[in-house]
């Protein structure tokens, strides 16, 4: 829709944004929160290319049902752990949250 260079400097922003988030959640813990559900969603996307992607998943001949992954798909696969990263943070800052709007009351 915007070209590849545009479209890549979106992402880009859109991830500093998202670190920058995170970063600031040690202080606020709502803008990890929201940093957090950012990164979720990029990785959730990313991640489900692993099923999607041609070649991301071969299947070795000789071996019954068994399924490994190509280079693509492990450096697809790198962002489902990122999405769980990215859960504990949400969670990590949900709690901190929690506990600074009770000091509040």
């Amino acid at each position: 829709m915007f070209g590849p260079y545009i479209g890549s400097d979106l992402i880009g922003v859109t991830e500093i944004i998202a670190a920058v988030l995170i970063a600031a959640g040690y202080l606020r813990p709502k803008a990890g929160i929201i940093g957090g559900l950012i990164t979720s969603v990029m990785f959730f996307i990313t991640g489900s290319m692993v099923i999607t992607t041609p070649g991301a998943i071969i299947a070795v001949h000789g071996i019954r049902y068994m399924r490994y992954m190509s280079f693509v798909g492990l450096f697809l696969f790198k962002d489902v752990i990122s999405l769980g990263a990215s859960c504990y943070l949400i969670s990590y800052f949900g709690r901190k949250a929690i506990i600074f709007e009770n000091e509040r009351k």
